[in-house]
């Protein structure tokens, strides 16, 4: 029965490559209805609440109750009498020859259910790639996160080496789990805490010995990257879209106008504010970061500009200048973003790995965990040093 063994793991985890070949044609029946609804609550959660529950069944590979007559439809000769996963890269010929069989009723429930997750999938993708790069950021991390959290809790056989065939992850296991320095460098580089540094891990014969947990942190990069992807729009997703636009909008006017404490800035800004309270010459990409950060909280120029004040090198008509230019109220009015959590690293001005890909989204997930208040009597500034 054609994809059988891998049906399972297609359900749980649609983003893996052989589910191309599962979907087939979009078409807008039963299974395209099924599969909008369960996209709605899905980007929804992930949007509003940045996680979405997912619940991974436990699941065997069929692969290991057959002698395998598949083997010589596989391009890497990846098949013997096992399954050499450091030769696999999903590429599903196994798969789509395979002859084990199994109930038909059961067999169309996996498919069913793999087709119904897979477009889900793919429409949601499609709906936030129409959408600004903050809802795509938004949308990458949660879902990315979301399958991390699933997969630390799925006990499934294989698990670890299907995912690393799938992304190209050079592993095998041991005790725990042995990566490839160049599969974990090329993820783990974007992991600011100091755990993560290459020389505070164990590296035998070019591999970095990892726990299952640690080794899924470095599936999450992957994800992450794969989920930023923007993707053409497919019709009849109108649904999900207004749930996007319903996003954008109260992002914009939901503002953290009016609640500044500096408690609860990201690590990068506070150490920004500090260097320049404490007179150390802050870099300009630095500055930049910072004033278009406390522009999108609603301080103004003003109050902007007393903070550079203590700056070795502070020009008060200079200073005016480049915040009312980052703000938009000079040159050709162009208001400023805040830069991205991959850009302050980009000119090492991120300081600590909050799992975020951007300044405000930490923020923003602080103020709404409760932390922060409408400014009322004393400012931010005044409450974080009080």
């Amino acid at each position: 029965m054609k994809f059988l063994p891998i049906l399972p793991f297609l359900k749980d985890y649609p983003f893996l490559r052989p589910s191309r070949h599962i979907l087939g044609k979009i078409d807008r029946g039963i299974v395209f209805e099924f599969a909008l609804e369960n996209a709605k609550k899905m980007l929804r959660d992930l949007l509003e609440r940045g996680h979405a529950e997912i619940m991974p069944e436990e699941k065997s590979l069929f692969c290991f109750g057959c002698d395998k007559p598949c083997r010589e439809f596989c391009r890497e000769k990846a098949i013997t009498e096992r399954i050499e996963w450091d030769r696999c890269n999903l590429c599903s010929e196994c798969f789509r020859n395979c002859v084990f069989s199994i109930s038909p009723d059961i067999y169309r429930e996996y498919e069913l259910n793999v087709r119904v997750s897979a477009l889900s999938y793919i429409m949601m993708r499609s709906a936030v790639s129409q959408f600004s790069d903050a809802s795509r950021r938004r949308f990458a991390t949660s879902l990315a996160r979301s399958y991390r959290n699933a997969m630390e809790n799925d006990r499934s056989e294989m698990l670890p080496e299907i995912m690393a065939s799938n992304f190209g992850i050079r592993m095998f296991r041991n005790e725990g789990i042995a990566v490839h320095v160049t599969s974990y460098l090329k993820a783990s580089s974007r992991i600011r805490s100091p755990e993560w540094k290459l020389y505070n891990r164990s590296l035998r014969n070019g591999f970095v010995e990892l726990t299952l947990r640690e080794f899924y942190r470095i599936v999450e990069e992957h994800l992450r990257d794969l989920f930023s992807e923007r993707m053409p729009e497919i019709e009849g997703i109108e649904p999900l879209k207004e749930i996007v636009i319903r996003y954008e909008g109260k992002r914009k006017y939901e503002r953290i106008e009016g609640v500044r404490d500096i408690s609860l800035f990201p690590p990068c800004m506070k150490k920004i504010l500090s260097d320049l309270e404490s007179s150390v010459n802050v870099s300009h990409t630095a500055r930049f970061a910072l004033t278009s950060f406390l522009l999108n909280l609603g301080y103004t120029v003003d109050e902007i500009l007393q903070m550079f004040r203590a700056a070795p090198d502070f020009d008060e008509e200079k200073a005016r200048y480049q915040i009312e230019h980052i703000a938009g109220q000079r040159g050709a009015g162009k208001e400023y973003e805040v830069p991205s959590c991959s850009t302050m690293k980009t000119y090492h001005n991120c300081v600590a790995e909050c799992r975020v890909n951007h300044p405000l989204e930490y923020y923003r997930r602080r103020v709404h965990e409760g932390g922060g208040g409408k400014a009322e009597g004393k400012s931010g500034r005044d409450k974080a040093h009080s």
